[in-house]
């Protein structure tokens, strides 16, 4: 059986493109990162990506404070584990309604550009030098705010005061409100 011309010269030209194209194939394939799931909290998941970066960035971040780091393994055990505890703290925010706004988050990062002598561009600048996004910086504050919420609004849960223990106190204390 004879294969036509038109056919033999699709086919050589579709051999050509692939011929062409195979190395840059190659190269994509091999120059985009692989990641894995290093823990898994409820039905989210933490990357090794995202341990990597954390990583690195608490590394700079002792670096700059003159603070010799943990070994390597120890300082990814440490971080993983924080990041475990903040995104299951972060789903119950979330379950629980609370709300970080965008003004909290402004006035927040103000503050902290405000704390260190900057104005906001100066800050952003700054945190750019480090590697550290403006956006991933914000949410960074954000998740800050939500934890910090979720905890004060769990411990004054559990703060319970008798009248037992006010009458106690005012009876030791008797020049407590003088």
């Amino acid at each position: 059986m004879q294969i036509p011309v038109r056919f033999r010269l699709i086919l050589l030209a579709c051999l050509l493109v692939l011929a062409a194209v195979w190395p840059a194939l190659a190269h994509a394939q091999r120059s985009v990162p692989v990641d894995r799931v290093v823990a898994v909290v409820n039905d989210e998941v933490v990357t090794a990506l995202e341990l990597r970066e954390r990583v690195e960035q608490i590394g700079r971040q002792l670096g700059r404070q003159g603070i010799e780091p943990p070994p390597r393994e120890v300082l990814e055990q440490q971080v993983l584990e924080r990041l475990i505890l903040e995104r299951a703290q972060t789903q119950l925010a979330r379950e629980t309604g609370l709300v970080v706004d965008e003004g909290m988050v402004d006035r927040a990062v103000m503050r902290i550009a405000e704390n260190n002598n900057l104005n906001e561009a100066q800050l952003r600048s700054a945190l750019e030098a480090d590697g550290i996004s403006w956006r991933r910086f914000r949410e960074e504050i954000r998740t800050e705010i939500v934890l910090t919420r979720l905890r004060e609004r769990e411990v004054e849960s559990g703060i319970v005061v008798t009248e037992a223990e006010i009458d106690s106190f005012l009876a030791n204390n008797p020049d407590a409100f003088s």
